[in-house]
């Protein structure tokens, strides 16, 4: 079985409502970094596609302590980039997850300044041809090589799938896809900001 990942936003709201809510970064300095080959204002589209990423530019989110200090395993973020707590990736070293690479994050409280160096940018390697284009339903635009997939009516292929425990499909690259044992991991260590949601 795969699933799509995604940000846990009932437990947000849940959370809010009681007093309990984790750090939300709410701003970063993404828009102002310039990088090889990037135009400046789209390095936030660096994960969207595969990449060789020799050297890392100074990447910081920021938020405010006022609000919350609580973390988060997998933190909410104003570009919602897929930003794990370093105690998730040292696991995921451990179980040998593959197919990830791993880029600090300065997270920085504007009230008192006090950096978190805590978390990581999960970057995913991962680009396959998912999807089983035979079942799915699918619009193309040939002119601009571009797929959209009906919801409710995508299929991934599992043969081609079994062989990964996180990626993405390189015919829609903005969803994260991960395996049952990504999903056990999360909930056996009971992390929070997760969620999954069971793709056909």
């Amino acid at each position: 079985m795969f699933y799509k990942l995604s940000f846990d936003m009932d437990r947000v709201d849940e959370s809010i409502k009681s007093g309990t809510n984790t750090i939300y970064a709410e701003a970063t300095n993404i828009d102002e970094i310039e990088y090889e080959n990037v135009k400046k204002g789209f390095f936030d589209n660096i994960i969207l596609s595969p990449h060789s990423i020799n050297h890392w530019p100074n990447v910081e989110f920021y938020y405010s302590s006022e609000a919350s200090n609580l973390e988060s395993d997998y933190l909410l973020n104003v570009k919602r980039w897929p930003i794990i707590h370093i105690r998730v990736m040292e696991e995921f070293v451990k179980k040998g997850i593959r197919g990830l690479q791993y880029f600090p994050i300065k997270l920085i409280d504007v009230v008192t300044q006090k950096i978190n160096n805590n978390y990581v940018l999960m970057y995913i390697v991962n680009f396959i041809n998912a999807f089983d284009m035979e079942k799915s339903k699918y619009k193309y635009n040939e002119k601009y090589d571009f797929y959209t997939f009906m919801p409710m009516e995508t299929f991934l292929d599992k043969s081609i799938c079994s062989d990964y425990d996180i990626f993405r499909c390189n015919k829609s690259v903005s969803a994260i896809y991960v395996s049952e044992q990504i999903k056990k991991l999360t909930e056996d260590n009971q992390w929070i900001g997760f969620t999954f949601y069971e793709q056909k």
